[in-house]
C-alpha cells in the first residue's frame, strides 16, 4: 500500500466570494444559497481549527438539507471528503469526491483539481486502474503535469502489472527534475527488469551507484544484470570494485570511474569525476584534470576535453599537457589556437614528445594554408624515427598539391592569353 499525500484543501467557499453585482449568468449557476454560504464558512473554521468531528457532524447535517445534484450539495460533499481525508477515513473521502465530481454541478476550476485528488485516493484504496483512467483525464487537460503526478500515474501502472507503462511516466518524472527522488529510480529498476529490459535496468543502476556508492545492493544488483547480459568480465569487476567500498570517498569514486573506464563508458567516468570535484570529494590536481580530459576525449566530447586542458597546460611545465590540447583543438579544427599550444609546448617537451609535437605542428601549419612553414616543420619531423614515414609522405604529398596547383596556374595563364 502507498502511502497517500495529504490531499491539498480547495476551500470551495471562497471561489464564490464576490458580490452579487455584475455577476453574469454564466456565473449565477455558482452561487450559494446564504444558509448553505454560513453554514460551511462555520464548518471550514472547525476544518481550520483540526475539530474535525464537529465540523463533519454540522456538515452531514448541512447535506441532509441541500438539494441532490445542486451546486450546493456538491460543495458539501468535496468539503465533507476533505475532512475524511484529513482523518484517513479514505473509502468515505472518496464517495463524497464521487458524488460531488458525478453531480456535474462543480465549475471546472474546481472538478479539475478534485479528480487528481480522487484519483489518489483511488491509488491508495488498491483500485489501480479507476485512478489510471482518471489520471489520464488530468493529465490530458493539465498543461504541464509534475513529476509527482507521473510518478503516482507509474506507481498504479507497476501495480496492475504494466510495466512499461511505469516506465514510460518514470522517464518522463527523471527527465524533468534536476535531482530526482532515489525511490523514483529504485521503481524505474524494478518496472525495467519485470519488463526484461535488461540494458536499461543497468543504466538505472549505473546512475545510483553514482549518487549512492555505498549501498551494496546495488552493487549486487548491477553484478547480477551484467551476468544476465552474459558480460561475465563486467560483472567480475563490479564484484571486485565492491570489495573497496569501505574506502573514504574520494577513492571510492575514483574506483568507479576506473570501473566505468573498464567498461568502456568514459562519459559516466567523466561526469563521475566532474561531480567529485565539484563537491570537492575528489582533488582537482593535475593528475585527476589529466584523468577527465582523457574520460572526455574517449567520450569524444572534444569541447568538454579542451576546457580542461587549457587549464592543466597552463599548469604544465612538461609540455605534455600542451601537446595533447593542441591535439584536441586539431580535432576540433582550430588550426591556429592548435599551432600556438603546440608551440608553446614545443618550448618545454624533450625525448621522443618532440618529434610528435613537431609532426601536429606541421600540420595544424598545413591546414592553415602556411606551406612553407609545414614543410619546414615536416623536415624538422622527418629527422625522428617514429614520425619519419608520416612526415615523408605529408612532404611529398605537399609537392604533389604545388605541382598541381602550378600547372592549374598555366592553363588559366594559357587559356587567358
Amino acid at each position: 500500500m502507498m502511502k497517500i499525500i495529504r490531499l491539498k484543501h480547495i476551500l470551495p467557499i471562497l471561489l464564490l466570494l464576490f458580490s452579487f453585482q455584475g455577476i453574469t449568468k454564466a456565473q449565477e449557476q455558482y452561487l450559494l444559497t446564504e444558509k448553505t454560504y454560513k453554514l460551511l464558512t462555520a464548518a471550514q473554521e472547525l476544518m481550520a481549527a483540526e475539530n474535525y468531528s464537529r465540523a463533519e457532524s454540522q456538515l452531514l447535517a448541512l447535506l441532509k438539507i441541500t438539494k441532490k445534484g445542486s451546486y450546493d450539495r456538491a460543495v458539501v460533499q468535496q468539503t465533507l471528503a476533505y475532512v475524511y481525508s484529513s482523518t484517513e477515513r479514505y473509502s468515505k473521502a472518496t464517495t463524497q469526491f464521487e458524488q460531488a465530481l458525478n453531480s456535474g454541478a462543480l465549475p471546472d476550476e474546481v472538478s479539475h483539481p478534485l479528480r487528481y485528488n480522487l484519483a489518489q485516493l483511488y491509488i491508495a484504496e488498491q483500485r489501480y486502474k479507476a485512478g489510471i483512467n482518471l489520471l489520464k483525464q488530468w493529465i490530458q487537460a493539465e498543461p504541464s503535469p509534475p513529476s509527482s503526478a507521473h510518478v503516482l500515474m507509474a506507481t498504479a501502472y507497476y501495480y496492475v502489472n504494466d510495466f512499461k507503462g511505469a516506465v514510460r511516466h518514470l522517464t518522463i518524472a527523471v527527465q524533468q527534475e534536476p535531482e530526482p527522488q532515489e525511490t523514483w529510480y529504485q521503481l524505474l529498476l524494478s518496472a525495467h527488469i519485470e519488463a526484461r529490459q535488461y540494458r536499461s535496468a543497468i543504466k538505472v543502476l549505473e546512475t545510483l551507484i553514482s549518487d549512492f556508492p555505498y549501498q551494496k545492493n546495488y552493487w549486487l544488483q548491477l553484478s547480477a544484470l551484467y551476468l544476465q547480459d552474459k558480460k561475465e568480465d563486467s560483472a567480475l569487476a563490479v564484484k571486485a570494485l565492491m570489495q573497496r567500498i569501505e574506502l573514504t570517498d574520494s577513492r571510492v569514486l575514483l574506483s568507479l570511474v576506473d570501473m566505468y573506464r573498464y567498461l568502456h563508458i568514459p562519459y559516466k567516468a567523466a561526469q563521475l569525476l566532474e561531480k567529485g570535484m565539484k563537491t570537492q570529494l575528489i582533488a582537482s590536481n593535475q593528475k585527476n584534470l589529466n584523468l577527465l580530459a582523457d574520460c572526455w576525449i574517449a567520450a569524444r566530447e572534444l569541447e568538454h576535453a579542451a576546457v580542461v586542458l587549457k587549464t592543466v597546460a597552463q599548469q604544465d611545465n612538461s609540455g605534455e599537457a600542451g601537446l595533447k590540447y593542441g591535439r584536441v583543438l586539431f580535432d576540433l579544427q582550430q588550426w591556429q589556437q592548435s599551432s600556438a599550444i603546440l608551440m608553446q609546448s614545443l618550448q618545454k617537451l624533450s625525448g621522443k614528445q618532440v618529434g610528435s609535437a613537431t609532426l601536429w605542428l606541421a600540420k595544424t601549419q598545413y591546414y592553415s594554408g602556411d606551406y612553407a612553414k609545414a614543410k619546414a616543420s615536416f623536415n624538422r619531423a622527418a629527422k625522428y624515427q617514429r614520425e619519419r614515414q608520416q612526415a615523408i609522405q605529408w612532404l611529398e604529398y605537399i609537392e604533389q598539391q604545388v605541382e598541381s596547383n602550378t600547372v592549374e596556374e598555366e592553363i588559366v595563364t594559357i587559356s587567358s592569353s
